[in-house]
């Protein structure tokens, strides 16, 4: 296997090229992907520090393998590593945070109460998510927050378009399962 070590003494001027072609390209995968793969890690559950930590990761592995990462399949790549690398630092983890992440349009021009209540349903949203199942967390991630369309989630997770639009549907169902439960958990009075 080609890693990036093996591009750190180039001997010939092809090497020379090779070794910047690599360079300029693990580069424009990070500038191309990296808020991206970012919000992935911190939305399946990573506190703030620990997707930093693990968006890292994933770039370092994807420095080590860049010779192995088809053109054209960066963000597939990137993608299953972040997975892969998530899971692994949230079994250490083991807790959800979901909070400054999420986009809050308009906020400053938003009354401390409407503000309080979106941090609340983003809260919500939050615990939601980290009792969901895996694979229904990360199709519902994908295409509700992300805005992927069925056959980009499909093609990314590299499942059939079938699959990825049945697990979309048990995770809307499930989340609004979860949401009615809360509902009606919650005092009348106490929702605002």
């Amino acid at each position: 296997m080609n890693t990036i070590s093996d591009l750190e003494l180039p001997s010939t001027e092809a090497d020379v090229a090779r070794q910047a072609a690599s360079r300029l390209r693990l580069e424009q995968m990070f500038n191309d992907h990296h808020d991206f793969i970012w919000r992935l890690i911190r939305r399946l559950g990573l506190s703030r520090g620990a997707a930093d930590d693990a968006a890292q990761q994933v770039f370092l592995v994807a420095a080590e393998r860049i010779l192995d990462i088809q053109e054209g399949r960066e963000r597939a790549f990137l993608f299953g590593t972040a997975l892969r690398v998530s899971r692994r630092v949230s079994r250490n983890e083991k807790r959800w945070v979901l909070e400054d992440d999420m986009d809050f349009r308009n906020s400053a021009a938003l009354r401390p109460e409407e503000l309080a209540d979106q941090r609340r349903a983003v809260d919500l949203m939050g615990r939601i998510l980290a009792n969901m199942d895996h694979d229904l967390k990360t199709v519902f991630i994908l295409a509700e927050l992300e805005g992927m369309t069925m056959p980009q989630v499909s093609s990314l997770l590299e499942i059939p378009l079938g699959t990825a639009t049945s697990r979309l549907r048990r995770a809307r169902e499930a989340f609004r399962s979860a949401v009615a439960a809360f509902e009606a958990a919650v005092p009348q009075g106490a929702k605002t």
